[in-house]
C-alpha cells in the first residue's frame, strides 16, 4: 500500500473517531491538517500513522477549544481501530494513553509549534450565503443542493494534503464552482454580469486559480478504491 493510500485510509479513521466523539467540524479539520503536516517531514515507516492520527485528534481538541478527555480519545480510537478487542483499564490502556501523551509534544515540536490554522469553513459559509441571495426563492436554492455538495467536498478535501496549498478564499470558491457543476446549476444572472460571481466574492480570484484548486480536489478521489 502506497503512503497516499495509507493517509487516505487513516484520515477516514479520523473522520470515524471524530463522529463518535461528537467533534466540531473545525476540530476535525485541524486534526486532519495536523496529521498531514506531520507527515510532510516524517515517514509512515518511522511513525505509526494511527498513533499520529490519535494524537492529532487530541491536539486538535485543544487547538479548537473543545474540551475532550484523553481517556475518551484513547478509548474511541482503540475501539474504532480494533472493534473486536476491548481495552481494559490495565497496563495496555496506560501504555497507549502514555504514548499519546508523550507524542503530543513530539508532534508540536515536529511542526515547530506552527499550528494556527485558518480553515476555509467561514469563507465557504459566507460565500454560500452571498450566492443564495441571488436565487429567486429560498426553496430554489435549497433544491439546488449546492450547499450540501459544497460541504461534502470540503470535508473530503481533507483526505488530500495537496489541498492545503491554496488560500482559504480561493479554495472555498473552487469548491462552490465545482459544486455548481455537479448540481447542474448556474448562478442566476451570471450570464449578464460584467464581472464573474467569483471575482465579486474575492477580487484576487482568477479562473486559473480555481482550476488549479479543483484539480487537487478531484485528485482526492483517486484513492476511493481503498
Amino acid at each position: 500500500m502506497s503512503s497516499k493510500q495509507v493517509h487516505f485510509k487513516v484520515v477516514k479513521f479520523i473522520f470515524k473517531c471524530a463522529e463518535k466523539l461528537h467533534l466540531k467540524d473545525l476540530v476535525v479539520a485541524s486534526a486532519c491538517t495536523l496529521y498531514h503536516d506531520f507527515f510532510k517531514n516524517a515517514s509512515v515507516e518511522t511513525y505509526d500513522p494511527y498513533t499520529v492520527a490519535t494524537t492529532a485528534i487530541y491536539n486538535s481538541t485543544k487547538l479548537e477549544e473543545q474540551t475532550t478527555r484523553l481517556r475518551d480519545v484513547v478509548n474511541v480510537c482503540h475501539r474504532t481501530l480494533h472493534p473486536n478487542v476491548s481495552l481494559e483499564l490495565d497496563s495496555s490502556f496506560w501504555a497507549f494513553r502514555d504514548s499519546i501523551a508523550a507524542f503530543e509534544l513530539l508532534m508540536l515540536r515536529n511542526l515547530k509549534f506552527d499550528v494556527a490554522y485558518v480553515h476555509p469553513h467561514k469563507f465557504l459559509l459566507h460565500y454560500l450565503l452571498s450566492i443564495s441571495q441571488l436565487f429567486p426563492t429560498e426553496e430554489d436554492w435549497r433544491c439546488s443542493n449546492v450547499t450540501n455538495v459544497s460541504w461534502a467536498l470540503l470535508k473530503d478535501s481533507y483526505l488530500n494534503s495537496a489541498c492545503f496549498k491554496h488560500s482559504p478564499n480561493i479554495f472555498s470558491i473552487a469548491i462552490i464552482h465545482l459544486a455548481l457543476q455537479c448540481c447542474h446549476t448556474t448562478v442566476p444572472l451570471s450570464e449578464h454580469a460584467e464581472t464573474p460571481w467569483w471575482k465579486v466574492l474575492y477580487e484576487d480570484c482568477t479562473l486559473d486559480k480555481i482550476t488549479d484548486a479543483q484539480s487537487d480536489i478531484v485528485s482526492t478521489y483517486d484513492g476511493e478504491e481503498i
